[in-house]
């Protein structure tokens, strides 16, 4: 497979992924009676039961693959990339609201690059300075209003405001780290990328239940009358999360982070913040304004800018593989007319010597 099919491959996988993903910011609205805890145990505890099934049948043949490093890195990465960013962002979007989260973590394309500009596949920052400069034109433009209007009013603008934006660095932070590890971990295992997610899902279930054992017996909830209709309507969407965003999210990510460079990855998630502003518009049954129309586009040139930049290097690096190739191939071939001329010679030798 050349090194152009399978970016486009790793592309699609990356835009199924971020689609998938893009879904969890809303739930924490829908659901504003319930802790971002809750739901997030809630989440991966049924992402583990959904892992189970899935790993069930496969036991025998994955269980001896199984390395220690490998259970420490899949513990990492569930705390980091899922319990602890769906738990902060979850926060930030019932303190500050979906907008200004997505403001705040849609600056992982420009923070993932910076972090892993050392990384194999990588390009020069020179080269994608002014791509990030457009995401970032856009970041900031697609939620400007929102943030001028959290800014300006007074409730809103207090602690919770400022705990709100905290939250969301946090979850910045754990996401880029995420995309990274996860990028070069994978690689380095034995496993594909279907295996590797239904391990990560045992593992995050598994902590996650550790984890809310651990938080109701510290902190227990106070009692809440909450409607048995509402408790139904929390675990249909956190199984949804499981099976969609978590199980299958995880699956294609991890497709597409065989297939393509991990600083192009960190770029590629800013797609995850379109599609959560996509439901978000259709949510609110609104199309977007002229200034939101602007800065999708800013992102998708960025995007683009960046994608255009990875393939010209692909291009030389497929323009430089055939050489050996070449080389080899009429080295065989001249090996061959030296054997056939030296088994003529001896032909020739031979018929003299009888003459």
């Amino acid at each position: 497979m050349s090194s152009r099919s399978s970016m486009a491959q790793g592309l699609v996988f990356a835009l199924a992924a971020c689609g998938l993903w893009g879904a969890i910011y809303m739930v924490p609205t829908l659901l504003p009676e319930f802790s971002p805890l809750q739901i997030t145990f809630a989440r991966f505890g049924l992402y583990g039961v959904v892992a189970l099934c899935i790993f069930a049948p496969r036991a025998a043949r994955l269980r001896p693959r199984i390395r220690r490093v490998d259970l420490l890195r899949l513990a990492w990465l569930a705390l980091v990339g899922n319990i602890a960013y769906f738990a902060v962002a979850a926060t930030a979007v019932q303190w500050v609201g979906v907008p200004v989260t997505s403001l705040i973590v849609g600056l992982v394309p420009v923070l993932v690059p910076l972090m892993a500009r050392h990384t194999a596949g990588s390009l020069p920052l020179r080269h994608l300075a002014m791509p990030l400069l457009l995401i970032v034109l856009g970041i900031v433009t697609i939620n400007s209003q929102a943030l001028g209007q959290a800014l300006s009013a007074g409730g809103t603008g207090g602690t919770r405001y400022a705990g709100g934006v905290f939250m969301a660095m946090l979850a910045l932070l754990a996401w880029s780290r995420y995309a990274i590890d996860n990028n070069r971990f994978l690689r380095d295992s034995s496993f594909n990328g279907s295996e590797w997610s239904t391990l990560w899902g045992l593992v995050v279930g598994v902590l996650s239940l550790v984890l809310a054992a651990l938080w109701w017996w510290l902190a227990p909830a106070a009692t809440q009358q909450i409607p048995p209709a509402r408790w139904q309507t929390f675990w249909l969407l956190c199984l949804g999360m499981a099976i969609f965003c978590s199980w299958l999210g995880n699956l294609a990510w991890n497709a597409a982070s065989v297939r393509l460079p991990v600083s192009l990855m960190g770029q590629l998630v800013v797609f995850e913040t379109l599609f959560t502003l996509l439901y978000h518009f259709a949510w609110e049954r609104r199309l977007p304004d002229w200034t939101e129309c602007l800065a999708m586009a800013l992102i998708l040139t960025g995007i683009g800018w960046s994608l255009k930049r990875f393939a010209q290097a692909a291009r030389g690096a497929e323009a430089l593989a055939p050489a050996p190739a070449a080389a080899s191939t009429g080295l065989a071939m001249a090996l061959r007319h030296i054997r056939r001329g030296s088994f003529r010679l001896r032909q020739l030798a031979g018929l003299r010597r009888h003459a």
